[in-house]
């Protein structure tokens, strides 16, 4: 018993001196506000997951944070609205930053489809996805809303019509936002302060674009965020760098290997500029049948046969935890969390995943010609199967029933097989998080799971391919199109567009996109759409009966 005793006591003073190194630095952290109205402890697992997925913010709202991922949320919503004031003249005005926020593909939809049933609907304070939380402290006194991205952000996308127009009013939690413009978010945010310093112009403003700003807050930014801000700005001038060491992407891509690097201090000198590992945000559908992931297979549970055909018999509870855990860490390079903080949440990740074990991607809104669907099936079964998976025979919402889980050196844009390095391995593995995953350098790809394919265009791990009738057919991928707030194509699924005169892909004429479109240049490093020649030899009766079949998926 004295052994357990001091034991006790040890971990106690441990515990305190971190405490008071976290006090003497100024640390402090916040929980998603989204969150206050719930009593998680009373909902289901499934139902808690839905709602941590969709409002929680998994450790990252607090000081650390905002050393890299988050933002003096009050602070920088006005800096845009004051940027997008002096560009246009619209008002200094809380409307204004919800358009702006807009344009960038984030969205405020006043439904959520597949919300939880036993949990009303989240009181959202900012897009959904952009989580905020007030950190307070009362040595010294600190009143300050901080914002940071969630797992909503990517991965709750706008539904659609029968003829294809995107609703972004009614949102889908799961589904891929593919006009969401990360890269454009943060330079919009680095250009409002580098183009204007006064920030007491800019705190003198907050009250008009968030009009319940506490005088506590206002005090908070000028003396407390203020300086820091000046001091980064400064910094980065001097180095002549942006406001991160490579590029974020574009609507629907992102660059997490260059974060996680980032993270784990693995961007050194001129390195970042051949950080292109761009990948496309996928739908969440059936992930419990892979054996890892990531577009490359990277992440593995600890001790596991990697690459081996994962079964419906196979989805167990310890599987889903153990892939629950690995995306626990996907927080370390997407919201700054440290990965030893990144550990404190996994029971929060496993209560996720059982959200999506039951997962469901939106049902295809438009006219189904079922005369070609039987033959599409057939089509799948002997030229797409052996590398995206086996499913039942229903011809009305075919299941998934095993994938193959195969990581090889496909023929696409090698880029971001490339970036996860052996290095990097390495370095996952001496993290902190380390002893909970197998890290690996593949060098290859796994063929995408197709759960929600009619809605996730462009297409590639890339999203180098605006259409599934441009993946099928190489001739007719064009090498410049436009992505963002875009229309589907029902009939060639995907990116609805023309080919203008300069042989860009371009959207319809009249068409007004709901968020801002992005020019995507597929000779630029990293975006090539080369490869995947599967499907390629099928007749165009063939291909259009194929992508009636995939319309199911």
């Amino acid at each position: 018993m004295k052994r357990r005793y001091w034991i006790a006591i040890a971990l106690l003073f441990i515990a305190a001196c971190a405490g008071a190194r976290d006090f003497f630095r100024g640390y402090g952290k916040a929980q998603s506000s989204a969150l206050e109205s719930y009593d998680l402890a009373a909902l289901s697992r499934e139902a808690r997951g839905g709602v941590l997925f969709a409002v929680g913010d998994f450790g990252a709202l607090d000081t650390d944070a905002l050393e890299s991922h988050a933002t003096p949320w009050r602070l920088a919503g006005t800096a845009l609205v004051i940027a997008e004031a002096k560009r246009s003249g619209a008002p200094v005005a809380p409307g204004t930053l919800r358009a702006v926020m807009t344009r960038f593909g984030f969205l405020y939809p006043e439904t959520i489809a597949n919300f939880p049933k036993d949990a009303p609907p989240p009181r959202l304070a900012a897009p959904l996805g952009l989580n905020t939380g007030v950190v307070t402290r009362s040595i010294p006194q600190i009143r300050l809303t901080v914002a940071n991205l969630g797992c909503a952000s990517c991965h709750a996308g706008p539904t659609f019509d029968a003829q294809g127009r995107p609703q972004p009013d009614t949102a889908w939690l799961g589904a891929p936002n593919t006009s969401l413009d990360l890269e454009a978010y943060v330079q919009a945010i680095y250009a409002a302060f580098a183009q204007d310093e006064d920030m007491d112009a800019f705190i003198a403003a907050v009250p008009k674009v968030f009009p319940d700003t506490s005088e506590a807050e206002l005090k908070t930014l000028r003396s407390f965020v203020a300086p820091r801000v000046k001091k980064r700005m400064d910094a980065l001038r001097a180095a002549g760098a942006g406001p991160l060491p490579f590029v974020n992407g574009a609507p629907g891509l992102t660059n997490g290997v260059a974060a996680l690097k980032m993270q784990l201090a693995q961007l050194h000198g001129d390195a970042h500029a051949g950080e292109r590992g761009f990948t496309s945000i996928p739908d969440l559908g059936d992930r419990g049948l892979r054996s890892s992931l990531l577009y490359d297979g990277a992440y593995a549970p600890a001790d596991f046969n990697v690459d081996r055909v994962m079964r419906r018999s196979d989805v167990t509870e310890k599987h889903l935890d153990d892939l629950a855990t690995i995306t626990a860490f996907f927080t370390v390079p997407s919201m700054g969390v440290a990965p030893a903080k990144a550990r404190a949440h996994l029971d929060e990740a496993k209560d996720v995943f059982r959200f999506f074990a039951t997962y469901r991607a939106p049902r295809f809104p438009g006219h189904i010609d079922r005369a070609k669907v039987a033959r599409g099936q057939a089509i799948y079964a002997a030229q797409c199967a052996s590398c995206h998976g086996v499913y039942d025979e229903s011809l009305d919402a075919p299941r998934l029933v095993s994938f193959p889980n195969r990581t090889e050196p496909f023929d696409t844009d090698p880029a971001r097989a490339a970036a996860f390095t052996p290095a990097l391995a390495e370095a996952v593995k001496r993290s902190p998080y380390g002893d909970l995953l197998t890290a690996r350098a593949t060098g290859g790809y796994a063929a995408p799971l197709l759960s929600g394919v009619w809605m996730s265009a462009p297409y590639l791990h890339n999203g180098s391919v605006p259409t599934i009738r441009q993946l099928l057919t190489p001739s007719e991928r064009p090498t410049r199109f436009y992505v963002g707030g875009h229309r589907l194509n029902f009939a060639t699924l995907g990116i609805d567009g023309r080919t203008d005169a300069g042989g860009a892909y371009v959207y319809p004429e009249g068409y007004a996109p709901w968020s801002t479109p992005q020019l995507i240049d597929t000779a630029q490093p990293g975006l090539s759409n080369r490869g995947h020649l599967e499907g390629s030899t099928l007749s165009d009766v063939e291909k259009a009966a194929l992508i009636e079949y995939l319309k199911l998926l």
